[in-house]
């Protein structure tokens, strides 16, 4: 299940923010964030909202629960997969088969390309892993 919509409302709700306050804060478009409801937001408009808010998509997606944060990128998104995956010995045809990716879906990562929002929730959920670090973003308690 992805919780990020349920967790953004809350959050702002927490800090008495208006939806229509915060697009302006993040220069985000109102709509974007009103569509929210009805999809997933992308992987760079999710990281710019938890950055906003010094937080974590660990803990916008319930996976942990510190929320202030501080981050340094420090891998790609697809160096830290197939870092993940080496260190639990799972191959890229495996990978591709469980999850049902086609062989191009990797290589597109691999380019610099980031996954779906849905993908990357559905990887860190296959692999156990943190989703802000398999994004490269290694984060210390504020």
């Amino acid at each position: 299940m992805i919780y990020f919509v349920e967790t953004l409302k809350e959050v702002l709700s927490d800090k008495g923010i208006s939806l229509l306050q915060f697009s302006k804060d993040i220069g985000m478009p109102a709509n974007t964030l009103y569509n929210l409801k009805l999809y997933n937001p992308t992987v760079d408009n999710a990281l710019k909202i938890v950055d906003y808010f010094s937080s974590s998509l660990d803990y916008f997606e319930r996976k942990c629960d510190t929320f202030k944060c501080s981050f340094e990128y420090q891998s790609s998104f697809y160096d830290c997969l197939r870092g993940e995956m080496e260190k639990q010995n799972i191959s890229i045809s495996k990978i591709c088969k469980d999850l049902n990716f086609s062989y191009t879906t990797l290589e597109r990562w691999a380019k610099g390309i980031l996954p779906t929002y849905e993908n990357l929730i559905r990887i860190c959920n296959y692999l156990d892993c943190s989703i802000d670090e398999i994004l490269g973003r290694f984060y210390k308690k504020i």
